[in-house]
């Protein structure tokens, strides 16, 4: 059985030096979002912070998944087999509001090209969990609508990643 490489604080410093360059070179800080119930009146818009990495080598995609295994930040892996000319690849992800921030409580340090994109994120992940959750009209515990700020950094992110913000302002609007 072969020896973990990941041991010791410089070493686990130096990992996670390069887990953030793989961050800013293979991978993605954004806040994604999608309807649910659509076209019913209970439709909402939901926005999901998420990081990704894809990644075509293994040996990349195994050394990620072991730094945030030993820094205890929680995430998936899903694979793609080879399609055509398109190789085999791999997509880590981190998702979901505690797992977000978490991971770039850890991570910001390390990212120095997306240092932006992993402040916003972790700014907006902080507003929605320090506001209290709701009983909702179904009984179950909600957290409420999203604020003006949450918008701006919603914003702010679909700039930075060139996203259509003509299409995401007017299903804000829509749905303020």
């Amino acid at each position: 059985m072969e020896q973990s490489q990941i041991q010791g604080g410089n070493q686990q410093e130096s990992l996670l030096w390069w887990l953030g360059g793989i961050i800013d070179g293979e991978g993605c800080i954004t806040i994604n979002h999608h309807r649910l119930h659509r076209g019913t009146k209970q439709e909402t818009l939901l926005f999901q912070p998420t990081i990704i990495i894809v990644n075509t080598n293994k040996k990349i995609i195994d050394t990620c998944t072991e730094i945030y295994r030993n820094s205890g930040i929680p995430f998936y892996v899903s694979y793609k087999e080879r399609k055509g000319r398109n190789r085999e690849k791999w997509d880590i992800r981190i998702q979901g509001l505690k797992r977000v921030s978490k991971a770039l409580t850890i991570l910001s340090p390390f990212i120095i090209g997306k240092k932006e994109e992993a402040n916003l994120v972790k700014r907006f992940c902080d507003l929605r969990l320090t506001k209290p959750r709701e009983k909702s009209s179904y009984g179950s515990m909600v957290t409420p609508l999203y604020g003006d700020e949450e918008f701006e950094i919603i914003y702010r992110v679909a700039e930075i990643h060139n996203r259509n913000p003509q299409r995401l302002y007017a299903e804000i609007r829509k749905y303020r």
